[in-house]
């Protein structure tokens, strides 16, 4: 079965709807559902880690002639080097203003290809294929688009939308299982911020249910829909939407810091690490409880979710990289707290002493047990 999820944002004035649609085997029939009669040409960007095991599935039928372009896998390749080696690909296979780039992969693919997208000619009509849980229920979701630019997550990009989103569940099945794992922290973070049901059927869940298909598609879906509405309320982050960002301030500088070494966290496993620091940071605050940040670090770990650094990180180094997230005005940081669990707030300035030692967590003992290292 397929569910599909309208959403609609304003763009230019004007109300721009698309679907999200959801279910199994939809990447063998998406030229059933893409109007490709108005495109000059279609091309498709995807990894080297994706493009074995499913770019077959896109090239036959009336897709069969859609050039592929294929980049290295991995986050360090999100970068100027690899949107300039998209934006040729364009320009070399002749695409124009009426070409279509189906973006085929995880969060690195839908965003630099939604940015190559948006830029080349001024802007080229896309539709993002996420292959990972991380990016099926949060990245590909809301026009976010971009590439990471010295050393800075997604400090270059732009809002816009796709002209759909088509979510084949079949796609987890060749999903690295850390990889599978890393999705549940953006999960995770919606319930948090926004649905204290949707928290307590992740917890119920954790252990029995969160391998199967079945389970999978009922939360690829409930994310969605949640996401969707915050979007349709919210599209350029001016307010709402930044309710998103909980878990991200500290968890962008964890990633950005570890990429500088032999064992770079992927980016759910750094947003988990982010959450841990954040929800500390609320209850410094005096927003929420011990045991409420407690509870957190336990549903990530029952997730396999790491709620402890693997090495303590510099406080300078970590400031700083805190200090360069675009999120922030003026030099001051902007923080997205649990105001209580299942609510966020958001734009809280807070005493940088109080978060220094709200970051000292991540590297405390965690339930009687040392840290990893």
């Amino acid at each position: 079965m397929t569910v599909t999820i309208e959403i609609a944002v304003p763009a230019s004035h004007e109300s721009a709807n698309y679907p999200i649609w959801i279910g199994a085997d939809l990447l063998p029939s998406l030229e059933q559902r893409l109007p490709l009669e108005r495109y000059s040409n279609v091309t498709i960007l995807t990894d080297t880690n994706v493009a074995p095991r499913w770019l077959a599935s896109l090239q036959h039928g009336k897709l069969a002639s859609a050039k592929a372009c294929v980049i290295p896998a991995g986050e360090e390749h999100k970068n100027l080097n690899a949107l300039q080696t998209v934006w040729e690909h364009l320009h070399n296979t002749g695409c124009d203003r009426r070409s279509l780039l189906l973006n085929l992969g995880g969060g690195v693919i839908g965003d630099l290809g939604g940015f190559a997208a948006s830029t080349y000619m001024r802007g080229i009509d896309f539709v993002q294929l996420p292959t990972t849980l991380l990016s099926q229920v949060d990245a590909s979701v809301g026009g976010k688009v971009g590439c990471n630019f010295n050393e800075v997550k997604n400090l270059l990009g732009a809002f816009n939308q796709p002209q759909a989103v088509c979510i084949d569940t079949n796609t987890l099945k060749t999903l690295p299982p850390r990889e599978l794992r890393s999705g549940w922290a953006e999960v995770i973070k919606h319930g948090l911020i926004r649905d204290t049901s949707y928290l307590r059927l992740l917890a119920e869940n954790s252990k029995e249910e969160s391998q199967s298909s079945a389970w999978l598609a009922r939360v690829i879906e409930r994310s969605c829909r949640l996401k969707a509405e915050v979007v349709t309320l919210d599209e350029r982050e001016g307010g709402l939407r930044k309710i998103l960002n909980f878990g991200h301030t500290v968890g962008h500088a964890i990633e950005s810091l570890s990429h500088q070494g032999d064992a770079p966290y992927l980016h759910g496993e750094a947003v988990a690490l982010g959450m841990v620091a954040e929800a500390e940071i609320s209850r410094l605050q005096g927003y929420i409880s011990e045991d409420d940040v407690v509870e957190l670090e336990q549903l990530l770990t029952d997730y396999q979710l790491p709620v402890r650094l693997k090495a303590s990180l510099p406080w300078e180094s970590l400031q700083s990289k805190m200090l360069t997230d675009k999120k922030n005005v003026g030099g001051s940081l902007r923080w997205t707290l649990l105001q209580k669990v299942g609510q966020a707030v958001f734009d809280v300035e807070v005493e940088e002493s109080l978060v220094k030692s709200a970051v000292t967590r991540l590297s405390q003992a965690s339930h009687g047990e040392e840290i990893p290292r």
